[in-house]
């Protein structure tokens, strides 16, 4: 049980996740609170009090837990962020007045048999209803067959003659007569049609895009726009069909129509919307933004992807200019700016049903299905990346895929991001497009993800434990033996084990006149302050400040030189790095950033094997 009060105006942010064991979240406990990421309810939750999470400003889809009975007045007001079809679960009893006055951007509501009553209460600006002011709601389904309960006032500011009120078959008279909604001027039986997903929408070049089309019975095309084509216009409960939108001439202006699924024998539709915009390059098209000049191998290949952009989000502009965007991050830190010419870059224009990344609450379609886990982790369809980049006709190779990597850009601004790695190292560093302060930023993000993980296989320093690593009780250890893997595979040159000079990785800097003033042994790092050792007190890998120390400077261009067919040389190496770098960051404290309000970073996964094993 959470007391009353307990958080009240807090100022926490970000997601909030409650513990399952919660039962009960009494009055006030979160109100006015500005989280503003997504709200994950504990799983055993029974009873939510009033005001609990008034104006906190969450955002996503909100899941309500199955065992919850009761939600108390002005419950979730003034979380207008909170979006999509709200769907209460079968056993909840009552909605209080007010519980969410405001949600103007709750797209639907799905009431189960048990509700019994929805409130309204009298207020100052009128928001007493349960849904007063939710502009945004365009449909209603209610299962029960006794109509629940409704104060009038409810549903104020809802329009209750845009839709229709779907309600079972045997009660559609009672619906009528009852108060509150008899207000709603359309009500008729629910029936179960519905396509997956319900949009599509292409750039100018023709394409396919897969539907399923889940029917109680018989179903028909009523009606398509000349542009597009099924593989079938009729079929009977679940089938998956095949849109085809054709090719759009080149300087067109915008087109978008309507698919209209109609029930045999009912008087019942689903709608699919369809676009189609103009834009200069084709649908996966592949981009060269940059060819290696140095190097013996043909150069080391770079595969930038962004995932959740929709064709109006690549028509305006904004893919290219997010990919290029990354790319001048990637390379605004050294020694990435020095060795730049090695590098190949690409980009291909990878096309998504929805705009936006899924989240755990929120489901969102997008090409790559990439998605937020929780916090900050995302992971995606590995295998369609990979295959895709493959597939792309640049110099990626099955033979190369190992030391190429893959930076994916999520569209979204949320905080996050994580590294997924293949013991031969392969990888995919996701890199959204962070809108928080610096170093948090989106720069901040890439240069820790994809140039510190992903490419230059250097390992964590940040300190989250007052605990030595070796004897850490907290269930997210096994660290020891995950810093041990990493070092096997001959990664991980910035941390150590072990507090003896002479055998840290960094050794030979350590006295070195170029280095010595600051490269030395520090305790800390990968979650602990204890048992662990880095090479400087500060550096990207710890808090993402654009300034890698001068062991993971030479970790990376030793790798560089490898992949490149070049021989390494310590000399040379001293001549081209730019030892000043992280003069004005190094000193940064990282308790001055905002990291512990968006939670745990995460360290990379290593996956075992190969990605192409199975290939």
């Amino acid at each position: 049980m959470i007391s009353q009060g307990s958080f009240e105006n807090m100022g926490l942010n970000g997601t909030l996740q409650l513990h399952d064991g919660i039962t009960g979240i009494m009055d006030n406990a979160f109100a006015g609170s500005p989280l503003k990421g997504e709200l994950v309810l504990p799983r055993n939750l029974v009873s939510l009090g009033e005001g609990v999470f008034n104006g906190c400003d969450f955002s996503g889809e909100l899941k309500l837990p199955d065992g919850l009975v009761s939600i108390g007045d002005n419950a979730f007001a003034y979380n207008w962020r909170l979006m999509g079809v709200l769907e209460f679960p079968e056993g909840i009893q009552s909605i209080g007045a007010g519980a969410f006055a405001e949600c103007r951007s709750i797209e639907g509501l799905v009431f189960p048999e048990s509700l019994e009553n929805i409130r309204y209460e009298a207020t100052y600006g009128d928001v007493g209803g349960a849904f007063s002011n939710c502009y945004g709601i365009g449909s209603i389904v209610c299962k029960g067959t006794m109509p629940p309960y409704v104060q009038i006032g409810a549903f104020n500011g809802v329009a209750k003659d845009n839709f229709t009120l779907e309600v079972p078959e045997s009660a559609i008279q009672q619906y009528q007569a009852s108060p509150g909604w008899s207000d709603f001027k359309r009500i008729a039986a629910h029936r179960e049609l519905v396509c997956r997903p319900n949009v599509a929408n292409a750039i100018n070049t023709e394409c396919t895009r897969d539907l399923v089309i889940d029917a109680e019975g018989d179903w028909v095309v009523e009606s398509i726009p000349d542009w597009c084509s099924l593989s079938a216009n009729e079929g009977s409960k679940k089938t998956e069909v095949t849109l085809t939108i054709h090719e759009m001439p080149q300087g067109s202006a915008t087109r978008t129509g309507e698919i209209v699924f109609k029930l045999k024998d009912q008087d019942y539709r689903h709608t699919c919307n369809v676009s189609q915009y103009n834009y200069q390059y084709g649908e996966n098209e592949v981009i060269t933004l940059q060819k290696a000049s140095r190097g013996n191998n043909g150069g080391i290949n770079l595969v930038f992807l962004g995932d959740g952009y929709d064709a109006k989000d690549i028509s305006e502009g904004k893919y290219m200019e997010n990919m290029k965007e990354q790319v001048e991050n990637f390379f605004g830190i050294e020694p990435y700016t020095t060795y730049r010419d090695y590098f190949n870059v690409y980009t291909a224009i990878a096309v998504s049903p929805e705009s936006g990344i899924g989240t755990v609450n929120t489901i969102r379609y997008a090409k790559f299905e990439t998605t937020y886990t929780g916090g900050v982790g995302l992971k995606c369809d590995y295998d369609a990346v990979f295959q895709y980049a493959l597939d792309m006709g640049t110099t990626v190779t099955k033979e190369n895929l190992n030391q190429s990597l893959i930076i994916m850009i999520p569209n979204s601004t949320d905080y996050g991001g994580i590294c997924q790695m293949w013991e031969d190292g392969s990888a995919i560093a996701f890199c959204p497009l962070s809108t928080y302060g610096y170093p948090l930023d989106t720069r901040g993000v890439i240069q820790h993800e994809a140039g510190g993980h992903g490419f230059g296989k250097l390992g964590d320093e940040y300190i989250y434990h007052n605990e030595f690593i070796d004897f850490c009780t907290c269930t997210c250890c096994g660290h020891v033996d995950a810093i041990n893997w990493a070092k096997g595979l001959g990664w991980y040159d910035n941390l150590s084990l072990t507090g003896k000079m002479n055998e840290v990785p960094w050794s030979h800097l350590i006295f070195d006149p170029q280095y010595s003033d600051y490269v030395d042994i520090f305790e800390g790092g990968y979650m602990h302050n204890r048992g662990v050792f880095r090479s400087e007190q500060n550096s990207c890998m710890n808090n993402d400040i654009p300034y890698y120390s001068a062991i993971s400077r030479e970790s990376i261009v030793k790798r560089i030189k490898a992949y490149a067919g070049e021989e390494y040389s310590f000399e040379e190496f001293k001549a081209y790095d730019k030892a000043d770098a992280g003069v004005m960051t190094r000193g940064l404290d990282a308790a001055q950033t905002e990291r512990s309000v968006h939670g745990f970073q995460l360290p990379p996964k290593i996956h075992k094997g190969s990605p192409l094993q199975s290939k």
